[in-house]
C-alpha cells in the first residue's frame, strides 16, 4: 500500500467525523501556538537586549564607590596598572532637564573623556558635527532624541546653545537648582535605546567642563576598558579582592551572560508549560482515535478480510493521527507567529529613574525552531495513535465482521 493511499484513506476517515476531528485539531494546535508565540517574543527581546549590551562595549567595566568611599587619582593609577587593562578614565553622571520643542525632557548627563567614550563604545557614531576636544569646556555632544522632538522636528542643530537645568543635593539635604549652558558641537546618530544606557537621551560633556561649569568635586566612578572580553572576569575579581565591599562593579559582559541565563530559564519554563498542552493534546488524539476504532470495528474487519495486514491497519490509524497533528501544527505555528508579532509590536517599557525607555524588538523565530515545533506536534499524533492503532490491528476479522 502506497503512502499516498494511506494518507487518502486517513483523510477520508477524518472527513466523515468532521466535528470530532476539528475539536481534536484545536486541542493539538494550542501547544505549538503557545510555544512559538512565547518563545519567539522572549528570544526576540533577549537578542535585542544582548545586542544593545554588547554594543555598549563587551570590554567595558564600570566601577562606582559605595557610600562614604571616594575614588581618586591613586585609584585610577592603580587600576591602569592592572594586567589586562587597556585604559581607564573617571566619569561623572547626573540627570537634568532641557527644553525639547515645547516640552521639558529629563536627560542623562555624562562627563567623560571623549576619546575614551568612542573607543570603549564603538557603536556610538556622530551623525552631525564633530567630537569636541576634552579641553573645550564650552561644548557638548547631544543624543538624537534631544536634537529632535518625538514628532521628528528639529529642536537643536550644531552650533546651537542648549541650557540644562540640574538639581544638586547640597549638604543638609538642600536642593540647589543650577542652570548651565553648552554649545552643541556634535549630534549622535539614532542609537535605538538601550536597557542600561540610553545615548539618545544623553548629553556628553568633558570632565573639565563638569568640574568648572557644573562644579563637581568628586567622581561618580571609573570606566575601565579591558584589552579583551576574556580578561574582563579576571580584572573584576582583582578589583573585588583589592577593594572588598567599598565599590560596586558592573561589566556589560557579565550582564550579557546573566541575560542569556535568564532567557534560557524562561525558554525552559515556556517549553515545560507547553509540554502540558502537548500532553493534553496526546490524550485528545488517543480519545478520538479509540472512539474512531470502536465505531469502525466492522469496517476494519472488512479491510482485513480483503487482505489488509495488521501492519497496514496499524499504519492507517497512525496516519489519521499524523494528519490531524500536521493540520493542528500548521495552524498553531501560523497563529503563534502572528501572535508573537502582535505582542512584540506593543513594545516593552523599561523605567530608569524618572525616565521611561520604550524598546521594540521583532520576534526571533527561526526555521529550525519551527521544524522542532512541528516535529513535536507530529509526535503527538504518533504517540496518541499508537494504542488505538495496536488495538485495531489486533481485532480478529471474524469478530469484527459480526460486530454491530
Amino acid at each position: 500500500m502506497l503512502i499516498t493511499d494511506v494518507l487518502r484513506l486517513a483523510s477520508k476517515a477524518l472527513s466523515e467525523k468532521k466535528t470530532r476531528a476539528i475539536l481534536t485539531i484545536i486541542g493539538i494546535m494550542i501547544g505549538p501556538m503557545a510555544l512559538v508565540m512565547i518563545n519567539g517574543v522572549v528570544s526576540g527581546y533577549s537578542n535585542y537586549i544582548l545586542q544593545q549590551i554588547k554594543g555598549l562595549g563587551e570590554n567595558l567595566i564600570v566601577v562606582t564607590p559605595k557610600q562614604n568611599f571616594k575614588l581618586g587619582e591613586a585609584d585610577l593609577n592603580y587600576i591602569k596598572s592592572l594586567p589586562g587593562v587597556a585604559d581607564a578614565t573617571p566619569f561623572y553622571s547626573t540627570q537634568g532637564e532641557v527644553r525639547v520643542g515645547t516640552q521639558k525632557k529629563t536627560v542623562f548627563i555624562y562627563a567623560v573623556s571623549y576619546s575614551f567614550l568612542f573607543k570603549a563604545i564603538p557603536s556610538l557614531k556622530i551623525g552631525e558635527g564633530s567630537i569636541p576636544a576634552d579641553s573645550d569646556i564650552s561644548k557638548c555632544i547631544i543624543g538624537h532624541d534631544i536634537a529632535y522632538t518625538s514628532l521628528g522636528t528639529r529642536a537643536y542643530s550644531v552650533g546651537d546653545v542648549i541650557t540644562i537645568q540640574i538639581y544638586k543635593v547640597k549638604s543638609g539635604g538642600k536642593i540647589q537648582i543650577k542652570h548651565v549652558a553648552f554649545l552643541v558641537e556634535g549630534i549622535l546618530k539614532k542609537y535605538g535605546g538601550a536597557a542600561f544606557l540610553n545615548p539618545d537621551q544623553t548629553i556628553f560633556i568633558s570632565m573639565e567642563a563638569a568640574k568648572r561649569i557644573i562644579g563637581i568635586n568628586q567622581w561618580s566612578g571609573i570606566l575601565i576598558l579591558a584589552k579583551s572580553p576574556t580578561l574582563v572576569n579576571n580584572i573584576t575579581e582583582t578589583l573585588k579582592q583589592s577593594y572588598g565591599g567599598n565599590i560596586d562593579i558592573v561589566s556589560f559582559l557579565a550582564i550579557a551572560q546573566i541575560t542569556s541565563s535568564i532567557t534560557g530559564a524562561i525558554n525552559f519554563m515556556t517549553f515545560a508549560a507547553s509540554l502540558a498542552a502537548f500532553a493534553v493534546a496526546i490524550a485528545g488524539v488517543a480519545a478520538t482515535m479509540i472512539t474512531s476504532v470502536i465505531e469502525r470495528t466492522k469496517e476494519i474487519g472488512v479491510m482485513k478480510a480483503l487482505g489488509f495486514t495488521d501492519g497496514q491497519v496499524l499504519l492507517l490509524i497512525i496516519a489519521e493521527g499524523i494528519v490531524m497533528s500536521l493540520i493542528g501544527g500548521v495552524i498553531g505555528v501560523s497563529l503563534g507567529i502572528a501572535g508573537a508579532y502582535a505582542l512584540a509590536s506593543r513594545g516593552m517599557v523599561i523605567h530608569a529613574g524618572t525616565t521611561s525607555i520604550l524598546i521594540k524588538a521583532s520576534p526571533a523565530i527561526s526555521p529550525e525552531f519551527i521544524g522542532f515545533t512541528m516535529a513535536m506536534t507530529i509526535m503527538i499524533g504518533i504517540v496518541g495513535s499508537i494504542f488505538p492503532a495496536y488495538r485495531a490491528a489486533k481485532i480478529p476479522p471474524a469478530v469484527a465482521l459480526r460486530y454491530e
